[in-house]
């Protein structure tokens, strides 16, 4: 397939994508806003799941991969702010966000932040070994812990 055909297809999908959105009810994009940041927290969910089985044993240690994947938890956690900008509390739209996070944005910001330097020192810290990697988990777990204990509803 022609890789100009490629990213011209890819710019079409996404005008068409956000011409929905622009043009969208006040309920749709609360909608389309809740379904963005539920997908993105999925696809970190996805990438710590390995993670988790090797702080519990559960899973060899494989220094590559938890490199690999806490370096693409990083880019999405800075991506977090980003998908609330839009307050949807008075939508109706489902949601486990708490207020806070729209009461108090620079808090809400500084932990995402957090969280995300945190999984880069994780991605760096793999090449140590499971010791360095166990220490890192520890802080990058305790920073996404903050922003959950804060931010998110408890299910």
């Amino acid at each position: 397939m022609n890789f100009r055909f490629l990213i011209l297809f890819g710019i079409a999908l996404s005008f068409l994508f956000s011409a929905h959105t622009w043009s969208a009810d006040d309920q749709e994009r609360a909608q389309i806003a809740v379904d963005t940041r539920q997908g993105l927290l999925k696809v970190i969910g996805y990438y710590i799941g390995p993670m988790v089985g090797m702080a519990r044993g559960q899973i060899e240690y494989d220094a590559d991969l938890v490199a690999a994947n806490a370096e693409k938890m990083g880019q999405l956690t800075a991506m977090i702010p980003d998908l609330f900008k839009m307050d949807t509390r008075d939508s109706g739209v489902a949601s486990d966000g708490l207020d806070g996070i729209w009461d108090n944005t620079e808090d809400f910001k500084n932990k995402a932040s957090m969280a995300s330097q945190r999984t880069f020192e994780l991605a760096e810290a793999a090449k140590g070994g499971k010791g360095a990697f166990m220490q890192a988990f520890g802080a990058a777990g305790a920073a996404c812990k903050s922003c959950h204990d804060n931010y998110r509803q408890k299910q």
